[in-house]
C-alpha cells in the first residue's frame, strides 16, 4: 500500500510540474511578489557617480560607444534608461527586476541540466529545479544587486555568464569541440560588459566537465581537449588583461593612506568568505557599508578559525565529488565565483553582499537536496509532499525578509540611518544621511548626525567640521559657520597637511566670510570681506587654479571697491607672466563681466577656456560666467551652449539649470525650461525661484493643479511672496 500512496504522489507531481509555462510564470510571479515594493528605491551610494555625475549617461555617448571593455554594456543600459525616463528610477529598477527574473530561469535551466544528471524522476528533476531557482530569486542577500541600481552589474553579468554555462550543460558530449570554445568565449566577451568577475567561466565550465560528464575523472576531460585550446586560450588572454589592470590600478593607489597592502586582504578575506557564507545561511544584520577590520596575522584567532572552516568545506567538497556531486559542485562554485574579489588583488572595500550574487546561482542548487536530508533527519522518511511544505516555508521567510528588507532601501534617510546603527564608526555613512537630509530641505536635521559623525569617526573629525560649517550656512547661520570652518582650517594646520589639501578648506572659510559680510553693516561688514580675501588668498596658495577661488576673489575685491587694482594685477600677470595665464585670464574676464563690461569680457573668457585643464577644480564656475556673459551680450544660443558644458562638469549646479530654464523660457521652449527646473526641485524640493516659475509656466499652460501645487509650496516658503500672491489672485488655491 505505501508503495502505491507513493506511486500516486510521483504521478501528481509529475503532472504538475510537467507545464513549463506554469512553472515559468509562478517564477515570475514569485520575482515580482518579491521586489514589489522596490520600484521607488531612490539612487543612493554610487548611483550618483554610476549615473546622475556620469557624462556619458545623462548625454548619451555611452549609447554610441562601440568598444566592448569592461563594464561597457552596463553603461549602455544605463544611458539608455536615462534616454527614456531620465532620473525616475522606476525604469531603472524594472531593468533590474527583468535582469533578476531572467537569471532566475536561467538557474532553473541549468539545474533541469545537471540534476538530470543525478535524479531519474523527471518530476522531481523540474520540482528540484524549481525549488534551486526560487531560492535564487527571493533570497534576502539578493536585495544589494537587484535594489541597489549600481549593482546591475552583477546582474548582467550574471546574466551572460549563466547563458554561457547553459549553452555547454546543453551541448551533447560529441559537440564540444572547437567551435563550441569559440561560442562560449563569446558569451564571456560580453559579460566582462558587464562586470570583470566573469573571468572565471572557464573555471565552472572545467568544474562541471569533470563532475558531471567525465564523472570525477580527470582522463575524461582529455578527450574534449580542442574546446579547452581555444577557450583556455583566449579566456586566458582575457583574465590576463583584466589581472594587468587591476594590478595597474593597484599601484596607482599604492601611495594612498587608504589603501589596503595585498597581504593584509589576504589575510582578511577567510573571514569575509565565513561572513559571506553566514549570510547565506541565515540572512540577517544586512548592512550596505560593513566596518570590517582588516587582519594583520595569519596567526589571529579568527583568521585561522576561519581558514579551518574553507579548508573543511574544500576537504568535504572533494570527497562528496563522486557520491554527493551535487554539494561538491555548489562548494567550489560558491568558492570559484568569489575568487577575482576575495583574493589577493585588494579592493578599496573588503567586503559588499552584491559579491554573492553569482556565487549564490551555484549555491542553490543544494537547497532541494539539503531540505530532503533535514526532512529525513527531522520526520524520519522522506516524501515529495513534505519536502514541497518544507521548502515552501523557507522561501516564504525568505520572501517576506526580502520585501522588509527592500522597505529598508526605500527610504534613503532610513537607510543608512540602519547602517549607522551597525557602521557607526565609517565616515561614509554619516555623509549618507546628511546628504539625504540636504536633498530633502532639512539641512537643520543633518547637523546633529554630522556632529555625532564627529564624535563617533575621530580620525575624520576634519571633514566633519568643515561639513558643519556647511551646513551651518545653508541654514542661514554663517557666524556659526565661521566657526566651524576656523576650526576645520585650524585643523589641517596642526595635522600639516599639503597646501594643496588645506586649500579647499580655506576655501569653505573664505565662503563663510563672505555670507557673513552680508549680514553685517559699516566696519564689520568690511572687516568680513577682508577676512575673505584673505582665506582665499590662502587658498590660491595651495591650488592657484581653482576656479571658484579665484571667481570668489573677485567678487570680493569688487565688494571692497578694488575693483581697478585687481585689474591692473590681473593685466600685469598677462603681460608679465604669460598671455595664457589662467589666472590673470579668468580674473579678468570676471571682473569685466561683473562692471557689465560683457562685450569685451568675452575674449578674455574664450581665452581662459582654451587654457584651462580639465583637471583644474571650477570648470563649471568658468562656463557659468561666461554663459552669463554672452546672454547679456544678445548671444542667446552660445549662453545656452555655455551652460550646458558648465552642467556636463555639474549636473546638481542649480544656479546654472535655472538661468538656463530663463534663456529657454525666452525662446518660448518650455518644456526644455521644464525640465531644468524640475532637476532642481528634485534636489531641493522648497527652492523658491524654481517653483515659482514651474507655477508660473504650468499657469501660462494652463495646467492650473501643477500650477497651484508649485505655487503652494512657494508661499509655505515665504507667505508674503509678491510674485506668488499675485499668481494666487489669478489662478486661485484648492
Amino acid at each position: 500500500m505505501p508503495s502505491k500512496t507513493k506511486a500516486r504522489e510521483q504521478k501528481r507531481h509529475r503532472s504538475v510540474f510537467n507545464h513549463w509555462p506554469l512553472l515559468t510564470a509562478f517564477l515570475v510571479l514569485l520575482g515580482a511578489i518579491a521586489y514589489a515594493n522596490s520600484f521607488d528605491v531612490p539612487f543612493v551610494f554610487d548611483d550618483i557617480n554610476s549615473i546622475q555625475l556620469n557624462e556619458g549617461v545623462r548625454f548619451g555617448s555611452d549609447l554610441f560607444n562601440p568598444q566592448l571593455r569592461p563594464r561597457s554594456l552596463l553603461f549602455v543600459t544605463f544611458a539608455l534608461n536615462y534616454w527614456l525616463g531620465g532620473e525616475n528610477v522606476l525604469g531603472y529598477h524594472i531593468v533590474n527586476l527583468l535582469l533578476h527574473t531572467l537569471n532566475g530561469l536561467l538557474v532553473f535551466a541549468v539545474a533541469i541540466r545537471i540534476f538530470k544528471k543525478v535524479l531519474t524522476d523527471p518530476g522531481l528533476v523540474r520540482m528540484y529545479a524549481l525549488l534551486s531557482a526560487a531560492f535564487f530569486l527571493v533570497h534576502p542577500i539578493q536585495t544589494e544587486s537587484v535594489t541597489y541600481i549600481s549593482s546591475r552589474s552583477e546582474l548582467l553579468s550574471t546574466f551572460f555568464y549563466l547563458s554561457g554555462f547553459f549553452f555547454f550543460v546543453s551541448l551533447p558530449e560529441s559537440r564540444i569541440g572547437f567551435l563550441a570554445g569559440l561560442a562560449t568565449v563569446l558569451f564571456l566577451l560580453l559579460g566582462l560588459g558587464g562586470k570583470e568577475t566573469v573571468v572565471t567561466l572557464p573555471a565552472v565550465v572545467l568544474l562541471y566537465d569533470y563532475l558531471f560528464i567525465a564523472k570525477a575523472r580527470l582522463v575524461g576531460i582529455f578527450s574534449r581537449w580542442r574546446f579547452y585550446l581555444v577557450f583556455v586560450v583566449l579566456a586566458g588572454a582575457a583574465a590576463y588583461y583584466l589581472v594587468a589592470r587591476q594590478i595597474i590600478d593597484f599601484a596607482a593607489l599604492e601611495a594612498s593612506r587608504e589603501n589596503i597592502p595585498r597581504w593584509n586582504y589576504l589575510l582578511t578575506q577567510p573571514r569575509v568568505v565565513v561572513r559571506y557564507l553566514r549570510l547565506l545561511l541565515f540572512p540577517t544584520g544586512l548592512n550596505l557599508d560593513y566596518d570590517f577590520r582588516v587582519s594583520l596575522s595569519l596567526f589571529e584567532p579568527a583568521v585561522l578559525l576561519s581558514l579551518l572552516v574553507i579548508a573543511g568545506l574544500i576537504v568535504v567538497a572533494w570527497r562528496w565529488r563522486q557520491t554527493k556531486p551535487i554539494f561538491a559542485f555548489s562548494i567550489f562554485w560558491f568558492f570559484i565565483t568569489l575568487s577575482p574579489t576575495s583574493s589577493i588583488v585588494p579592493i578599496p572595500d573588503v567586503i559588499f553582499e552584491h559579491r554573492l550574487y553569482l556565487p549564490l546561482a551555484g549555491v542553490c542548487l543544494s537547497f532541494p537536496f539539503v531540505m530532503e536530508w533535514f526532512i529525513s533527519l527531522w520526520k524520519g522518511r522522506f516524501t515529495n509532499r513534505r519536502l514541497l511544505v518544507f521548502a515552501t516555508t523557507i522561501l516564504a521567510v525568505l520572501t517576506t525578509l526580502t520585501v522588509l528588507r527592500n522597505d529598508v532601501w526605500r527610504d534613503e534617510i532610513r537607510l543608512w540611518s540602519d547602517v549607522i546603527s551597525k557602521s557607526p564608526h565609517k565616515l561614509r555613512v554619516y555623509s549618507g544621511v546628511i546628504y539625504g537630509y540636504m536633498k530633502r530641505g532639512q539641512d537643520e536635521k543633518a547637523i546633529p548626525v554630522a556632529k555625532l559623525g564627529a564624535e563617533n569617526v575621530p580620525e575624520a573629525r576634519v571633514s566633519l567640521l568643515d561639513t558643519l560649517g556647511n551646513l551651518y550656512l545653508k541654514v542661514g547661520r554663517p557666524d556659526q559657520a565661521v566657526e566651524y570652518f576656523k576650526a576645520s582650517t585650524l585643523e589641517t594646520v596642526r595635522m600639516e597637511m599639503a597646501p594643496i589639501d588645506q586649500a579647499g578648506y580655506f576655501n569653505n572659510l573664505g565662503v563663510a566670510y563672505m555670507a557673513l559680510a552680508k549680514t553685517r553693516q559699516g566696519d564689520n561688514r568690511i572687516e568680513a570681506w577682508r577676512s575673505a580675501q584673505d582665506a582665499f588668498r590662502r587658498s590660491l596658495e595651495g591650488h592657484p587654479a581653482n576656479i571658484r577661488t579665484l571667481d570668489s576673489l573677485v567678487n570680493v575685491s569688487h565688494n571692497l571697491g578694488e575693483d581697478k587694482i585687481l585689474e591692473q594685477e590681473s593685466r600685469k600677470r598677462l603681460a608679465e607672466v604669460s598671455v595664457n595665464d589662467l589666472k590673470g585670464l579668468y580674473m579678468l574676464a570676471a571682473l569685466l563681466s561683473l562692471e557689465e563690461r560683457y562685450g569685451e569680457s568675452l575674449d578674455y573668457f574664450d581665452r581662459a577656456e582654451k587654457v584651462a585643464s580639465y583637471r583644474d577644480p571650477g570648470g563649471e564656475t568658468l562656463f557659468f560666467n561666461h554663459a552669463f556673459a554672452l546672454s547679456k551680450a544678445g548671444q542667446v544660443d552660445n549662453a545656452i551652449a555655455k551652460y550646458l558644458e558648465a552642467l556636463k562638469i555639474d549636473p546638481f549646479f542649480g544656479e546654472a539649470h535655472y538661468n538656463l530654464a530663463l534663456l529657454y523660457v525666452g525662446k518660448q521652449d518650455h518644456g526644455s525650461a521644464l525640465q531644468h527646473l524640475t532637476s532642481i526641485v528634485g534636489r531641493d524640493p522648497n527652492n523658491v525661484r524654481a517653483n515659482m516659475m514651474l507655477a508660473e509656466i504650468y499657469a501660462y499652460q494652463g495646467k492650473l493643479p501643477s500650477a497651484r501645487q508649485h505655487l503652494q509650496l512657494v508661499l509655505q516658503v515665504e507667505p508674503q511672496n509678491v510674485q506668488a500672491l499675485s499668481l494666487r489672485q489669478r489662478i486661485g488655491l484648492p
